[in-house]
C-alpha cells in the first residue's frame, strides 16, 4: 500500500488526480519541440549523474544496496528521452531499452540516430502523464530534466504513472528543480512558491516546478523507499544554441533522487 503524507491526498494515492487532458494544450506548450528541430539544442552525452548511478547502482553496487532492489531484467524506460543520449547510453550497455516523449521532433531525431548507430529501442510519441504501457513493465525508468517542467498536480500524475510501471523492487532515477536555481519565482506564478511559466528564455510559455529536500521526498515516498537524495549545480549545459541562456545569468539547481518501487 502507498504511504499517506500531507503532500497526497488518499484518493490520488489510488490514481484519482486532477492533472491536464488537454494533450493538444500541452503539445503547444511544449517548447522543446521546436528547440529540438535545431541539432544545436540536442545533448548528445550522457548526464554525469546518470553515469554515477549506472555504475553505483547497476555495475558496482554494494552488498548493502544490492540487498535493498530487486532486478529480474533490463528493461528501461527513459521517461521523455529528448534526443535519446540515454537512450543509446543504455542500448549500448545490453539494456531493453523504450524511450517516450512528447516531441515528435525529439523521436525522429532518436529513432535516426539509432540506425546510424545501428541499435534498437522502442521509441514512444506520449505525454507523460498517460504512459501506455502495461502495469509493472520495467526494472528502471529514468528521467533527467523532464518531469519539472510541467504543474506540481500533472507531476503527481508522471509519478503514479511511472510508479505503475516500474517493478517492485524496479530504481528509479529522477532530477526536479530545486528552489536554488536561478529561474526560480521568475516568470508568471501558477502554484505559490512552487510553479512558474517563465515569460522570456527558450523556455518561455512552459510551466516549471521546484522543489525544496522536503517535498521532493514527500512527492516520492508514498511508492518508492528513496535511497539518496542530493543536489546537482551547474551552469547552462547549452550555450551556442539560438535563443539559449545567458550562462552568466543562469544558474541551475535539481534534486538527483534514486529509489526504489515498493
Amino acid at each position: 500500500m502507498p504511504i499517506i503524507n500531507p503532500v497526497w491526498k488518499e484518493n490520488e494515492l489510488l490514481g484519482e488526480i486532477e492533472y491536464n487532458r488537454d494533450l493538444q494544450s500541452i503539445i503547444e506548450k511544449n517548447t522543446w519541440h521546436d528547440l529540438f528541430g535545431s541539432p544545436k539544442w540536442i545533448l548528445m552525452n550522457p548526464a554525469d549523474e546518470v553515469v554515477d548511478f549506472y555504475q553505483k547502482y547497476i555495475v558496482n553496487p554494494s552488498n548493502a544496496l544490492r540487498n535493498r532492489f530487486t532486478l529480474t531484467g533490463k528493461k528501461l524506460h527513459d521517461l521523455g528521452c529528448g534526443g535519446g543520449r540515454h537512450v543509446y547510453y543504455f542500448t549500448e550497455r545490453g539494456f531493453d531499452v523504450t524511450g517516450s516523449d512528447l516531441s515528435e521532433n525529439a523521436i525522429n531525431h532518436t529513432r535516426n540516430e539509432l540506425i546510424k548507430r545501428e541499435q534498437h529501442a522502442d521509441l514512444h510519441l506520449c505525454p507523460m502523464t498517460e504512459l501506455p504501457f502495461e502495469n509493472n513493465t520495467f526494472d528502471v525508468t529514468i528521467s533527467r530534466a523532464v518531469i519539472n517542467h510541467s504543474t506540481l498536480q500533472d507531476v503527481k500524475k508522471v509519478i503514479f504513472e511511472v510508479a505503475r510501471t516500474t517493478k517492485p523492487g524496479g530504481l528509479f532515477f529522477v532530477t526536479f528543480s530545486s528552489e536554488r536555481a536561478s529561474d526560480w519565482k521568475k516568470g508568471k506564478e501558477v502554484d505559490p512558491d512552487v510553479s512558474y511559466i517563465p515569460e522570456s528564455g527558450p523556455e518561455k510559455g512552459l510551466v516549471h516546478t521546484f522543489l525544496n529536500a522536503g517535498n521532493t521526498a514527500a512527492l516520492l515516498e508514498p511508492f518508492f523507499r528513496i535511497e539518496e537524495i542530493y543536489l546537482y549545480e551547474h551552469p547552462s549545459w547549452v550555450t551556442s544554441a539560438p535563443g539559449a541562456s545567458d550562462p552568466n545569468e543562469y544558474f541551475g539547481s535539481e534534486y538527483v533522487a534514486i529509489c526504489v518501487r515498493r
